[in-house]
């Protein structure tokens, strides 16, 4: 019997070789049904932008442009499904679930900028996340050898690093500015980036169901995987009866190369000066990937603490 030892990061860099798999093509219908969707969403956040832009009474519009920069610091949780390629020394693909974790216990950094600029009725924002986060709490699920996945049930220690930069790019038509509720109806897309590297040491090798498939028993390996999404949705802020107090809220719903992606957002916040709000809130973000994906499923939630500055 060999006792189990944590592969140390450090001390195995040197030896450990990085290779990037590009993601599996989609097939063609599947393609086919997310452009659909894109058109679809794209048609509908026209269609309501249009009706309510032919029937809204005329108002008082300011003149020129109003910019708004919003910094916050996000604590998510991350909950994701993984399947990566066959590493080096297997011939067996890893399935690792990321279970859900304390929100600072293994969060590196989560940064998140907002900006805005707005005309009259029309607004412009681009929403740039970087996340880097460290799981301890995983699970290798399963092995895929070729279509016969083979479950595993070996002690094990599974660690995976996942770095994500998250990009929104939308354009917004105000639809309601009320005295105490303002709303745009959005419409844009959303970027993905997301960076996994998985070590793990098991209790045994795992085998596959034939001669000479095999999973090694330690190891690392490190992949990447990137989506373009469709959103329209809906952007906006409930005026409390004191002024000073507000509640923004924000929700979208998108497809393309994911099968489905939705965000919402909501929190309370209070106006300290015209030029400067502080907010807190909490956020959800969610992808839903085709199964050939490296990442077939991943959700971040967590609160938000930030700034608003407005000029």
């Amino acid at each position: 019997m060999h006792d189990r030892q944590r592969l140390n990061p450090n001390d195995r860099t040197n030896d450990r070789r990085l290779t990037r798999f590009n993601r599996k093509e989609s097939d063609m219908g599947a393609t086919v049904n997310r452009t659909i969707g894109i058109l679809v969403i794209a048609f509908m956040t026209a269609g309501i932008v249009g009706i309510f832009h032919t029937s809204a009474k005329a108002v008082d519009v300011a003149e020129g442009w109003t910019f708004t920069m919003q910094p916050y610091l996000w604590t998510p949780v991350i909950e994701a499904d993984l399947k990566f390629t066959a590493p080096d020394g297997s011939t067996g693909e890893p399935e690792i679930e990321v279970e859900p974790d304390d929100y600072l216990e293994n969060l590196d950094v989560a940064l998140i900028v907002t900006t805005m600029a707005r005309r009259g009725k029309w607004s412009f924002t681009a929403d740039f996340v970087f996340m880097e986060v460290s799981s301890e709490d995983n699970k290798l699920k399963s092995i895929d050898f070729g279509g016969s996945e083979v479950n595993t049930t070996v002690d094990q220690d599974v660690d995976v690093d996942v770095t994500s930069f998250i990009s929104t790019f939308g354009a917004g038509y105000q639809v309601i500015d009320g005295p105490h509720l303002k709303m745009d109806v959005v419409a844009g897309l959303r970027y993905l980036y997301m960076e996994s590297e998985v070590d793990w040491d098991l209790a045994g090798e795992v085998t596959g169901p034939e001669s000479g498939q095999s999973f090694a028993r330690s190891g690392s390996h490190t992949e990447d995987s990137d989506a373009w999404n469709g959103i329209g949705g809906i952007r906006g802020e409930l005026l409390l009866a004191s002024g000073n107090w507000f509640i923004p809220f924000y929700a979208d719903v998108g497809t393309g190369d994911s099968n489905l992606t939705w965000s919402v957002y909501t929190g309370i916040g209070y106006t300290f000066k015209e030029w400067f709000d502080a907010v807190i809130g909490y956020r959800y973000m969610e992808w839903d990937n085709d199964d050939d994906d490296v990442v077939q499923q991943v959700s971040l939630s967590g609160p938000v603490l930030g700034a608003r500055f407005n000029f």
